[in-house]
């Protein structure tokens, strides 16, 4: 049985990138960002039980913590078609 050795030439290297865009040969070129869920703002208030109550709307009766305001955008690869999805989220001061 003869040895095998490898050759150099034979030897496939693997990208160093996990998803590569395989039209392109590297990298992903993404389009312009869409709103896929709109806006929304939700209302943090503490109750009377110590608990928390998240609104959409504003409620009185209860002391007020914080504003939060949320939205989730989508950018797509201009040659094979990949998406990346961005959801973002923060509190209004």
């Amino acid at each position: 049985m003869p040895n095998k050795t490898i050759k150099d030439d034979v030897v496939k290297w693997f990208s160093k990138k996990k998803y590569p865009c395989k039209r392109n040969k590297g990298e992903h070129e993404y389009g312009e960002p869409v709103i896929t869920f709109p806006p929304s703002i939700k209302y943090l208030y503490k109750t009377d039980n110590g608990g928390i109550l998240f609104s959409h709307e504003l409620e009185p009766e209860y002391k007020y913590l914080r504003t939060e305001i949320s939205v989730a955008i989508e950018a797509r690869c201009k040659h094979c078609g990949k998406k990346s999805v961005a959801y973002l989220s923060d509190k209004l001061i």
